[in-house]
């Protein structure tokens, strides 16, 4: 049993590793800064497990799991930060989906959970509630994240934001059925079940620390982002973006077209003029104003709206609109 720990534990860093080298590759090419954050969230989650990995070597080695420590919460002052950087970097991603940044948005969540933490260690005794507790402040973070989402999705009236949230409901959903499992199997792993005898299967083994349902969380938002960035490495392949510059609302809107249209343009067979006539489009500005940023004639541009929307099946620029953001 301990040689397939080793095997499972190993391959996760593995995935981890690998889901941090798509993202980086994704941010060279892309220049976009969610990657960055994907890629701290894979690198704390590897630093995590390799040191649940090695509080299991020593228990292997030098010491002997039993009832005195199977519940404790080795290096609380190191342990605290590190699952907060990765609660830190899950939220700074969800955060920019709904185009929220600042350093306080993202810190003030995760410091009144590392605060919860160390209050549960500090006013408790040892035992498997307290354990339960500090473990459990995760979970909540997780589920209070996407509560935060639905409730930007139901008081929203932008069209745009509306359907960008609904095109991530799979995410959401999969994240919250997950995040019920992790509860779960804690709740029988730490509260229910009997410390692992040192003769059986599991000796040798925290498996109150290990939660296999957040590994399988883990694992699915890998290949989450990894398909989102391959994605955006074979359409970007030939064709890297231009920065330009702009204010950051602007910035975040320009993010969001960006992140869409090789694929809505490849989808509907559009010309690489007619995708940037699209993209300014997208932005909201009138014929006129794309002729002026593209140094063309306006009924140039006319003939070039009037092909999209032709191949796009719409009739109207309202319904290209929908289209667009619901592809």
């Amino acid at each position: 049993m301990i040689l397939f720990f080793f095997i499972y534990t190993t391959a996760l860093l593995v995935i981890c590793i690998m889901a941090l080298s798509v993202c980086g590759a994704a941010f060279l090419v892309s220049h976009s800064r969610r990657y960055i954050l994907r890629s701290l969230f894979f690198v704390f989650y590897a630093l995590e497990l390799s040191w649940i990995f090695g509080a299991e070597w020593m228990a292997q080695h030098v010491i002997t799991i039993d009832e005195s420590n199977y519940y404790a919460i080795g290096n609380p002052w190191v342990a605290i930060p590190m699952g907060a950087a990765i609660l830190a970097c899950f939220w700074a991603t969800a955060l920019d989906m709904v185009d929220i940044h600042g350093v306080r948005a993202i810190v003030l969540p995760t410091a009144l959970v590392m605060a919860a933490q160390a209050v549960v260690l500090a006013a408790l005794p040892y035992g498997p509630l307290r354990q339960w507790l500090y473990y459990s402040m995760r979970q909540a973070f997780l589920i209070g994240c996407l509560l935060y989402g639905f409730h930007l999705y139901r008081s929203s009236s932008d069209t745009a934001f509306r359907q960008r949230m609904v095109q991530h409901k799979q995410l959401f959903v999969t994240i919250l059925a997950l995040t019920c499992c992790i509860l779960l199997e804690d709740v029988y792993v730490i509260l229910l079940a009997p410390v692992p005898d040192a003769s059986g299967s599991f000796a040798g083994l925290f498996l109150s620390t290990r939660n296999f349902s957040e590994n399988a969380l883990m694992v699915y938002l890998a290949w989450y982002v990894c398909r989102e960035a391959i994605r955006d490495l074979s359409l970007r392949y030939l064709e890297p973006p231009a920065s330009q510059p702009m204010d950051d609302k602007g910035r975040d809107l320009r993010g969001h077209i960006e992140s869409r249209i090789l694929t809505f343009a490849a989808h509907h067979g559009l010309s690489r003029r007619e995708r940037e006539v699209l993209g300014l489009v997208m932005e909201g500005r009138t014929n006129h104003e794309v002729a002026g940023t593209l140094y063309l004639a306006e009924g140039t541009i006319k003939a070039h709206v009037h092909n999209i929307m032709k191949k796009c099946g719409c009739s109207r620029r309202e319904e290209l609109q929908r289209a667009f953001w619901a592809s």
